[in-house]
């Protein structure tokens, strides 16, 4: 068989396993693990938090307790508190409106004027006794039109199926001179927490949000702060009625801390935080004693933080001190906001519902100081951002110098002009050395010994490149771009180590992804795999053309398989970029069918992985695995849903994306009427008169650029991330197609 038919059979086989393994039922509802739930939050708390502050209770209970960072980023930004509260109780990433964020009401409370009981009659046509969400039906229709189309109050609508009580303890109210027993001008509610516990109808039927919950101190942030034998008592009225319930109870001081910093001075917001976290911490002690930890579970965590990465901790009985991670993320330590829903869900009992974005936790064993490890990880990941814009503009200006040397190398001295391929070299080098960088423990508190590391290994690739092409000519690119397209695969094999808080790989603060291959990598791997067949194509000829089509294969391979990359959009990329490139080298004529062919051979890939990733145990699934249900129940319009909050994520809206594809195909139409009429190609894109390396270089590197923007949800970074790898090629083949 020849290698092409083995690489063809090796995907179709695959694709059929995939298809077949992932008509297996999905695994059904668990039998509950506790009777009752407690759910503390405290926003805007960290590990670093934990780590410097003197916090005996919340120290104590992760001494029992399996731990993690919770990601807390919604979309581009980090979740405000009412968004973070919407995506609990969606289970899946949630939207705010601009209106009434934080309004939700007591029974006996007002609202302008108005009872809240009054209000509800006469929006539900019946009497309502809970708490209140008042702009409910505004917060339903902005995330009805959002890209992640949340469900709101779909956990509570099933805990309410499932006979499960509800209730909410919290007021983080920003207001100065209101009594206790008024509420706040409208600006200064501040009592979304409400929504993590709401059903659809917006209502919450136990618990307390009013301002009986508050005492005033002339000393704390805008003159209150929770009386916390009210909220105790409140606390123990919802807890100790009979039967399973979850009663979430926030410690809102911390919110009231947060939103009084800007009217202070640096030194005093730090002290009232500080002393907001001793009081939660308390709060949190005299609420854990009133658990069982035989039959109850305690799940404390972070709804929103500035640093997007949030304090998440777990004890139930059947939950063994460790890490927290989920399906979600599959990295130890690391689980989403959406993760909390099915993980309630799943303690007491209730089958998840499909709409559903996150997977519950699981825990996994840990040695060491695991507090330490997640706080490091999270300075790591902010040492990661801050150095990633001035690591780029370096590269750029790396890339304008050399491009401008290799243009106007006729001026340089002979000694220079002889080193520009070597520059190229080191160039192509600096790619592995940044991720190399990343696995060195000193580069992540200090600036010289990150570039000392990233030059060292850009220098070796040089001098082995350079080495190379001295005992075969010809072999010195394929060795550069293979040591970025080689240490990427190899790092995807061995568990992506290298991708977590790398300048290219992912940051777990900016947390798109947790494992696999991030989107910057994507840009990078696709890019090198483009250029090695190109210049393999170029030194080997037609000779090389099996080899190269194996190359690719493993390349889709390693970036779509859900235990690898688990890279959606990458596949939607990589596949129609790597097929044309094939065929431009093969000599074959590019048409508007073979570019639908591949178009349509890439949706069929994604979907084979999606229904591959199906068939794994569910701790091992990834959100290719979701593709996989909606494949299987026929549901092909969320599978349109998810690419397109993927091109939204790029563009901003549905319309730009029309706008920019029209425009694409006007100029593409354009440029091809050019090239035609100065008789660059024959109608068609027939027998150019370019080499086939040069032309096969151009519309794959097109092809990935173009996709690349539109399937990945990281812009325009994707194409000019290509850049790093592309530019440095193009030179090298100019250097050798026309040497001075």
């Amino acid at each position: 068989m020849a290698p092409r038919s083995r690489a063809a059979t090796l995907v179709i086989g695959l694709c059929c396993a995939g298809l077949i393994a992932g008509c297996a039922p999905s695994d059904p509802a668990g039998t509950p693990s506790v009777e009752r739930v407690v759910i503390v939050t405290m926003p805007g708390v960290t590990w670093a938090d934990v780590e410097r502050t003197d916090l005996p209770n919340l120290r104590s209970l992760i001494d029992d307790s399996a731990i993690g960072a919770v990601s807390t980023r919604i979309g581009s930004r980090p979740a405000s508190t009412t968004a973070g509260y919407l995506t609990i109780g969606a289970g899946t990433r949630a939207i705010v409106p601009g209106v009434d964020m934080g309004v939700a009401l007591n029974p006996d409370e007002l609202h302008g004027g108005v009872p809240a009981s009054d209000l509800l009659l006469r929006r539900l046509e019946r009497p309502v006794s809970g708490i209140a969400y008042i702009p409910v039906g505004v917060t339903i229709q902005a995330n009805d039109d959002s890209p992640f189309a949340a469900e709101i109050g779909m956990l509570g609508d099933a805990l309410e199926a499932g006979q499960i009580r509800r209730a909410v303890v919290a007021n983080a109210d920003a207001a100065e001179g209101f009594p206790t027993d008024q509420p706040p001008a409208g600006g200064a509610f501040s009592r979304s927490a409400a929504t993590a516990l709401m059903g659809s109808d917006g209502i919450v039927p136990g618990g307390s949000v009013g301002r009986g919950l508050l005492r005033d101190d002339v000393a704390a942030p805008f003159g209150r702060r929770l009386d916390q034998a009210a909220v105790l008592d409140v606390f123990a009225k919802e807890w100790d009625r009979s039967g399973p319930s979850v009663v979430l109870v926030e410690a809102s001081d911390l919110s009231r801390a947060a939103n009084y910093a800007s009217r202070t001075t640096p030194a005093q917001a730090e002290a009232l935080r500080t002393e907001a976290l001793r009081d939660s911490d308390q709060l949190l002690g005299e609420i854990v004693d009133r658990v069982d930890p035989t039959r109850d579970a305690v799940l404390v965590l972070a709804p929103a933080t500035p640093s997007t990465l949030g304090i998440a901790t777990l004890r139930a009985p059947a939950t063994e001190p460790g890490l927290l991670r989920s399906a979600t993320t599959r990295r130890d330590g690391y689980v989403y906001l959406a993760d909390v829903a099915p993980t309630i869900l799943e303690l007491v009992g209730i089958e998840v519902p499909t709409p559903i974005e996150g997977r519950p936790f699981d825990a996994v064993t840990s040695k060491g100081d695991r507090v330490e490890l997640l706080a490091t990880q999270a300075r790591d990941a902010s040492t990661r951002d801050e150095r990633l814009p001035i690591v780029v503009i370096a590269i750029v200006a790396m890339l304008v110098a050399l491009t401008i040397a290799v243009v106007r190398r006729d001026l340089l001295p002979a000694w220079l002009r002889d080193k520009l391929r070597i520059g190229a070299f080191a160039v192509l080098g600096l790619v592995p050395g940044t991720f190399v960088a990343a696995a060195v423990r000193v580069t992540s508190t200090s600036d010289l010994a990150y570039v000392a590391v990233v030059g060292a290994v850009a220098g070796f690739v040089a001098v082995i490149c350079t080495l190379a092409e001295r005992i075969w000519s010809g072999i010195g690119p394929i060795v550069a771009v293979g040591s970025v397209a080689g240490l990427i695969v190899a790092d995807l094999v061995a568990g992506a180590s290298l991708q977590v808080n790398s300048i290219f790989g992912y940051s777990m603060a900016v947390a798109g992804r947790f494992t696999g291959l991030g989107n910057l990598a994507f840009a990078l791997l696709s890019a090198a795999l483009v250029c090695l067949a190109v210049i393999v194509f170029d030194r080997h000829g037609t000779d090389a053309v099996p080899a190269i089509v194996g190359g690719l294969v493993i390349g889709v391979l390693v970036d779509g398989l859900p235990m690898l990359g688990a890279d959606v959009g990458g596949i939607i990329a990589t596949v129609p970029a790597f097929v044309l490139t094939v065929l431009v080298l093969r000599g074959h004529s590019i048409t508007w069918r073979s570019v639908a062919a591949s178009m349509a051979g890439a949706l069929g890939v994604v979907v084979a992985f999606g229904v591959l990733d199906a068939s794994q145990a569910s701790g091992s699934q990834t959100h290719l695995a979701r593709i996989g249900e909606h494949f299987r129940a026929g549901r092909l319009d969320s599978i349109i849903t998810v690419l397109a909050r993927r091109a939204q994520a790029s563009f901003g809206n549905s319309q730009a994306i029309v706008v920019l594809a029209a425009a694409g195909v006007v100029a593409a139409a354009l440029v091809q009427a050019a090239l035609v009429a100065t008789g660059r190609i024959r109608p068609g894109f027939r027998r150019p008169p370019w080499s086939p390396g040069g032309l096969a270089l151009v519309v794959g590197a097109s092809t990935l650029a173009v996709l690349g923007l539109v399937a990945n949800d990281s812009s325009i970074a994707v194409p000019a991330t290509m850049l790093i790898v592309i530019v440095p090629v193009v030179l090298l083949r100019e250097l050798e197609r026309a040497p001075s």
